[in-house]
């Protein structure tokens, strides 16, 4: 039953279950088959009793705070009944989910559980690739008009933030193993920048300057001469990079003309200088740019710092796009108090970092820090979630073994 278990993570980890229903080899949706199926067949597995230390971690209870939250904010929302359902089960199912996969995680062999994060990864990665020189089926027009390519993750942003992140997984893996890591490391960058999502790029960066900067070690031997010395190369690294852009930028158009339209076409012009807008105009501006939706819901915010109620971020007919912020997501909807006791979980998250001295945790908290600048729902993501569970399981897993 683990093995199937297994295999279940890495479908929803890599997107493969929403494609493989896009495709119709899956007649039903994931929500509707193959995670009530997974919840199922892990509470058959799983006896109550070995879960019950779970729900003392600081994650289970910010879910479960925030749960409740959007449950009680519900009586008072102006969304529609259909949204704030969809919020209530969302995050239901997320805290189902981050149980019996911390569990998981942490009772596994470790082989089961690299092969289980290395091919969520690699799935993901080369449906990134394929998508990129051949191309899968588009379902959205949006996403077919913008060009740019996400695999199975369909929205390019989507897909990189769940390649990081699985990557720092299988990073923790690596740690003793230079030439394979660095192998690794190299599929990382190339398969994130394919996706040409900014906040992706900004993340490997950050995971490359604390990695070195640490000696990629899971515990704690960073100095700030190492930090200094990581932040040269980095910058040595990614110059190499965008020189190598500049050089191969028109053959690449020329045998790729996906290359030249639509927002990547965009990005390219816009890395190589030639864009007639800036970095900013595209953010603040234009109207729909994370500039102008954090201008719009501080605004929100700060009329009503109770909150407005769960999902009227969500609802369409009060805000044509969510905040890509999920600090606002949670300040707008539930109220200061509910993104101040995530600003809370994030120091506890910290604290524990240092505590059992695990130095990725540390860099996941720091990608979260980052994360919830662009993006709204982020522990609705599958592989941020599936992560986050696999980080939790190197610290619950120690304390109870120390019990």
């Amino acid at each position: 039953m683990k093995y199937l278990i297994g295999v279940l993570i890495v479908l929803f980890a890599s997107f493969a279950d929403i494609f493989l229903f896009r495709i119709g080899i899956i007649p039903y949706q994931p929500s509707e088959f193959l995670l009530p199926f997974f919840l199922v067949v892990c509470a058959i597995k799983y006896p109550v009793s070995d879960l019950l230390d779970i729900l003392k971690s600081h994650t289970f209870k910010l879910f479960t705070f925030i749960l409740l939250t959007s449950i009680v904010y519900s009586a008072f929302s102006p969304a529609s009944t259909t949204v704030i359902k969809m919020e209530v089960v969302l995050n239901l199912i997320t805290l189902l989910l981050y149980v019996f996969l911390v569990h998981f995680f942490r009772t596994e062999s470790k082989t089961i559980v690299f092969f289980v994060i290395f091919l969520s990864f690699t799935i993901l990665a080369l449906s990134v690739w394929y998508d990129y020189f051949v191309g899968l089926p588009k379902f959205q027009k949006n996403l077919e008009e913008m060009a740019r390519k996400g695999g199975f993750g369909e929205n390019p942003n989507q897909a990189a933030s769940a390649l990081k992140f699985l990557a720092l997984c299988v990073l923790v893996f690596l740690q003793q193993l230079k030439i394979k890591r660095i192998v690794f490391i190299a599929a990382m960058v190339a398969s994130v920048f394919l996706t040409f999502s900014r906040s992706g790029i900004v993340s490997v960066i950050l995971i490359l300057i604390l990695g070195t900067a640490n000696n990629w070690s899971s515990k704690f031997q960073i100095t700030s001469k190492r930090l200094f010395g990581s932040l040269f190369k980095m910058a040595f690294l990614f110059t190499g990079l965008y020189i190598g852009l500049v050089m191969l930028v028109s053959v690449l158009i020329a045998n790729f003309p996906d290359f030249a339209r639509g927002s990547m076409g965009d990005r390219i012009d816009l890395l190589l200088g030639k864009s007639k807008t800036s970095a900013i105009s595209e953010d603040v501006g234009s109207g729909g740019g994370r500039g102008d939706l954090l201008l719009k819901y501080v605004d929100l915010f700060m009329k009503n710092p109770l909150g407005y109620g769960t999902g009227f971020t969500t609802d369409e007919r009060y805000n044509f796009l969510n905040t890509h912020n999920y600090y606002l997501y949670l300040a707008v909807n539930f109220g200061a108090l509910a993104m101040v006791l995530y600003l809370v979980y994030l120091w506890v998250g910290l604290r524990l970092s240092i505590k059992s001295n695990q130095f990725y945790y540390l860099i996941l908290i720091t990608l979260l820090v980052f994360e919830g600048l662009v993006t709204h729902h982020i522990f609705f993501n599958r592989s941020m979630l599936i992560s986050l569970a696999f980080f939790d399981s190197l610290i619950y897993k120690k304390v109870t073994n120390e019990s």
